[in-house]
Formats: C-alpha cells, sequence, structure tokens
C-alpha cells in the first residue's frame, strides 16, 4: 500500500523537494503510484533502477478517489540536471501531459494521446562518479478546476526565461533537452491557477549508460541549436 498524503510530505521535506520543486504550504489529497513493467515506485523517495524506468509506465491516484477526477495534468520534472536543485539549467520536464481523467481505480486514463505536450522521456543522470547525489524525479498530479487547461509553446518559452543556461527551444513534436530544461513545475501550476492533488517522488541513480544517453540528449540539444541558427541567418541573408 502506498504511503498516506502526510507520510509523503515528511519524505518530501527529508530529501529537500520543499522548498526545491514545491512551495512549503503545498497540501494534496492523494499519493501518486508509479508502475514500469519490472519497477513499481510505491513509496515516496525510493530508488529505483534507471534502466527498470526507461518505458512509459502507469500512472495511478492512491488511494482512489471517490469519485472520477478530470481535467488533470500530469508532470514529471528533474530539478537535479547538471547539480542539485540547478537554478543555472532550471528543471528537466520529463513528462507533460494535460486532459487526463482519473478511473475507478485511481489509473490516469488518456496519456500518450494528443494531450501529451511532452511525451515521457525516461532518466538518464550523470553517472554516480561525478554526480554523487541520485537526481530526484517528481511526479505531480495537479487539475484544472475551472475546466480544462490549455499549455501552449509560449508558456512553455516563458518558463526558460529566467534561467541563464536555457535557451528557448520550438517546443514542437519533437523535444529535445534543449526544448526541455528551463521547466519550473510550480510556476506552471501557479500560472495556470492548478491545484494539485497528488505528489510523489523518485531517486534514480547514474551510471555509464545514463552518461551515454545524457550525452547524446545534450549532442542533440546543440546539434539542433545550430540548425535552427543557421535557418535563421539563410532567412536574413535571403531578406538582404
Amino acid at each position: 500500500m502506498a504511503a498516506a498524503p502526510h507520510i509523503s510530505k515528511i519524505a518530501m521535506a527529508k530529501h529537500d523537494l520543499v522548498p526545491h520543486v514545491l512551495s512549503k504550504d503545498v497540501d494534496f489529497d492523494y499519493s501518486v503510484k508509479v508502475e514500469w513493467p519490472e519497477t513499481d515506485l510505491e513509496n515516496p523517495g525510493q530508488e529505483l533502477d534507471r534502466e527498470k524506468t526507461q518505458p512509459q509506465p502507469k500512472v495511478f491516484l492512491d488511494p482512489p478517489p471517490p469519485e472520477s477526477l478530470d481535467n488533470l495534468v500530469l508532470i514529471m520534472t528533474d530539478p537535479d540536471l547538471m547539480m542539485e536543485n540547478d537554478t543555472y539549467f532550471g528543471q528537466v520536464r520529463h513528462w507533460l501531459v494535460s486532459g487526463l481523467t482519473s478511473k475507478l481505480d485511481g489509473s490516469l486514463l488518456g496519456y500518450g494521446q494528443t494531450s501529451d505536450i511532452s511525451p515521457y522521456v525516461g532518466p538518464a543522470p550523470l553517472p554516480n562518479y561525478l554526480y554523487s547525489r541520485p537526481h530526484r524525479y517528481v511526479f505531480i498530479v495537479a487539475r484544472a478546476p475551472s475546466g480544462d487547461v490549455t499549455i501552449t509553446p509560449e508558456d512553455l518559452r516563458a518558463l526558460q526565461e529566467p534561467y541563464k543556461a536555457a535557451v528557448a527551444g520550438k517546443q514542437g513534436e519533437v523535444q529535445d533537452l534543449k526544448d526541455r530544461w528551463g521547466f519550473n513545475a510550480l510556476e506552471l501550476i501557479e500560472k495556470k491557477g492548478l491545484k494539485i492533488e497528488g505528489v510523489s517522488y523518485m531517486r534514480v541513480g547514474g551510471s555509464l549508460k545514463s552518461a551515454g544517453a545524457n550525452a547524446a540528449m545534450m549532442g542533440q540539444a546543440v546539434v539542433d541549436k545550430v540548425s535552427i541558427q543557421t535557418s535563421s541567418l539563410d532567412v536574413e541573408q535571403c531578406a538582404d
């Protein structure tokens, strides 16, 4: 059985999710349970094997709400890209889905469809010999009390502005690391007037394989940035 919400808050304080990711007065009614084919996140703060968290998981509110909840937004964010609570690059958005509905068993219905604003990307933390602490990956289920919520590319680019290393990304269908960093989950929640319904998080340590995946994502972001700059220059030259 997953932890009760007050236990989640104790665990969040232990690993500094408050105030790194959520405000100290955060209030929610549910824990979030996450299931992959080969592992589960049952209790907040569990350290899980990176390789077992790569497929897109199933997400549940626990205990199941007494009635179905709609207009739900699912967020998975990593605040520890290059250092714990990275205020230079910001958080990395691993998953962002809107328009979800909870079923009677607490599972969320609808992700993996057109509501995926940022499709699921599994953890790729730096290896433990470079970064000794596991990354924290935070799952947040929030709700729009007044109806459907729209999250636009402009909203996501605006979140990137305060971070010195964040480059405004294209925020299109294919999102590389450059598009996903410079994220701030709480800022998005507050700007969109969402109510947090449930929270949990896992910790995932790095390995050589995850370092390779991290480097590949960094490299792709650099390639995409150069491509965008070259295209812009070509357009400017054509206009001259």
